[in-house]
């Protein structure tokens, strides 16, 4: 377990443009946090070091965004989705070795997923958070 303290939004995206560096194709990430406390900014650092070149925004009303890079990524918001099971929304399929799947609020999915990282984002004010990061390959 790694934890780390960001002072800004951009910091918030640089580590996850760090991290993307532990990724590849099957990587399954589990990101948690509080509404509006940078899980979708994380997730643009992630998709910067994959050489995304799309924008990046919150998959909450849509549920899946895919894009393009390096390593795909297929960015999932499970929030509107508390206690579904993933066999219902078919997550195992999106969950294949072609590309980095990112799902934020997975603490809203019932089913035993088998994440590779785990990232929980907390605000320590109203621009610091603290970010932990968890997995086999840290």
């Amino acid at each position: 377990m790694k934890e780390y303290i960001t002072h800004n939004l951009q910091e918030t995206i640089e580590l996850g443009k760090a991290f993307s560096s532990r990724l590849h194709t099957g990587c399954v990430i589990a990101l948690t946090g509080e509404l509006g406390v940078g899980k979708t900014a994380f997730t643009k650092g992630i998709a910067l070091g994959l050489d995304i070149e799309d924008t990046i925004s919150s998959p909450t009303f849509t549920l899946l965004k895919e894009y393009e890079g390096r390593l795909d990524l297929k960015h999932i918001d499970a929030y509107r989705l508390e206690n579904v099971n993933a066999d219902s929304l078919a997550l195992y399929d999106l969950m294949d070795d072609n590309a980095v799947v990112v799902i934020e609020w997975s603490n809203f999915i019932s089913d035993d997923i088998d994440y590779d990282f785990f990232v929980s984002i907390e605000e320590v004010d109203e621009i610091t958070r603290k970010i932990t990061l968890e997995g086999r390959k840290l």
